[in-house]
């Protein structure tokens, strides 16, 4: 049986470069470079701005994989469509140079992505499921709804039913056809409720844009053994119904306690 090493990735989320703080100018914010994998779980910047994908051009010059989930801040100023289609057109001509010293960006936009015979990653945005009781109060308040272009509670749910289906669909096929694959998710908005935002939002009216509970679902447990998320601006990590649930994200004013952007995980 052969060894394999393990899979290091430092994961990061929410930056928010479109914002200056701190003294650092909007989309120069740098940070240690500890491990070959990058892992960027969304709210990074804004498709929109031509320094987003320079300030991502700098960092294939420093990982050899950079992997990037869209978030919803992503698509703030245009459509969900053209921020997508954007991403895609970055990615295609960002395959990887090692000879030149330039790393792979990967769009995890319900994407499947083998990083080894035994490891595979998923990632998605995973939309929430929005509480259809809360819906008025969301739409009204909801800053995804006046940021993006054509975007409303019908597109939202739409969006969380097609990144469900797809999780279930891929997470299936592999635990009954791919036995020995370990299954790593990486997604924008939290699988889980508790432990994973700060507790005094916990009752809020718009809880249900930043996570939904999903443990109990058929597709939660072996495969997956590692779920990475960001949007609440709460870093955490804790094992969950034995999948290990893991935040990063550095979040607007002051920060997110914890956060840690040089830190690498061994998966």
């Amino acid at each position: 049986m052969s060894f394999e090493p393990p899979f290091c990735l430092q994961i990061l989320s929410d930056l928010h470069l479109e914002q200056a703080r701190n003294g650092i100018s909007p989309y120069e914010y740098d940070f240690s470079a500890n491990a070959p994998n990058l892992a960027l779980l969304g709210d990074i910047g804004w498709t929109s701005d031509v320094r987003l994908f320079a300030w991502l051009d700098h960092q294939l010059g420093r990982f050899e994989r950079v992997f990037f989930v869209p978030g919803n801040n992503e698509p703030c100023t245009t459509t969900l469509d053209d921020s997508t289609a954007r991403l895609q057109e970055f990615a295609k001509t960002r395959s990887g140079d090692p000879s030149r010293g330039l790393g792979a960006f990967i769009l995890l936009s319900r994407t499947r992505y083998d990083a080894s015979p035994t490891l595979t990653i998923l990632g998605c945005t995973l939309w929430s499921a929005l509480d259809s009781g809360a819906l008025d109060t969301l739409s009204r308040t909801l800053s995804d709804f006046k940021r993006i272009i054509s975007f409303d509670a019908s597109a939202f749910s739409a969006a969380h039913t097609a990144d469900i289906t797809w999780l279930t669909d891929n997470i299936t096929q592999i635990r009954a056809n791919e036995p020995g694959r370990r299954v790593v998710v990486l997604t924008h908005h939290s699988p889980t409720v508790q432990g994973t935002s700060n507790p005094k939002y916990a009752l809020g009216p718009t809880a249900s844009a930043f996570a939904t509970e999903l443990t109990q679902e058929l597709f939660w447990g072996a495969p997956v053994t590692f779920w990475a998320f960001g949007h609440t601006h709460w870093t955490c990590d804790f094992e969950r119904n034995g999948v290990q649930v893991y935040s990063n994200q550095r979040g607007s004013g002051q920060g997110s306690a914890g956060f840690d952007p040089g830190k690498v995980v061994e998966i």
